[in-house]
């Protein structure tokens, strides 16, 4: 292949991605521009690649394949399909910054069991009880964990004050 044109094993060692993966994203009429040789092989060139790009950047923004192509499909449509795709945009934001605060509340749920457990160590190294340095993760189990409804009536870890 040239410079600038790749093989299907050539693209999937290049991006890391599968040679499956490539092939179903050109099924799923994602993956464009990609040309034949005469024998039916396929050749990625720089159109192709820059797709390829696109794809990848958008997963990455959270946007999902099924989204990907009605993105590409509005992208033909021209400058009037420029409020579409920016709301896909926003849309794939503020779902990120959901996913952003679920992980925030993972971790200062991990943080706070550390810190207990931490303690609990502490106590036993200490020739004390550990369950009582930090009751809530027992040698009968998980016992009495803080938890609260939020504003929305979810459960929530309630995290006592340090």
């Amino acid at each position: 292949m040239t410079e600038n044109n790749y093989s299907i094993s050539d693209l999937a060692e290049k991006t890391g991605l599968s040679i499956h993966t490539l092939r179903y994203y050109e099924k799923e009429g994602l993956l464009r521009h990609v040309e034949r040789t005469e024998s039916g092989r396929r050749i990625y060139g720089p159109a192709s690649v820059a797709t390829l790009k696109g794809i990848l950047c958008l997963k990455r923004a959270g946007i999902t394949l099924p989204q990907i192509k009605v993105f590409f499909d509005e992208t033909l449509r021209g400058p009037e399909s420029l409020p579409n795709r920016l709301q896909m945009l926003e849309d794939a934001k503020a779902n990120l910054l959901a996913e952003l605060e679920e992980i925030k509340r993972g971790l200062e749920m991990a943080e706070f069991a550390i810190a207990g457990c931490r303690q609990a160590l502490q106590a036993y190294e200490a020739g004390e009880n550990p369950d009582e340095a930090f009751p809530f993760l027992t040698r009968e189990g998980v016992a009495e964990f803080p938890f609260a409804r939020d504003g929305e009536g979810r459960l929530e870890p309630d995290i006592p004050e340090s």
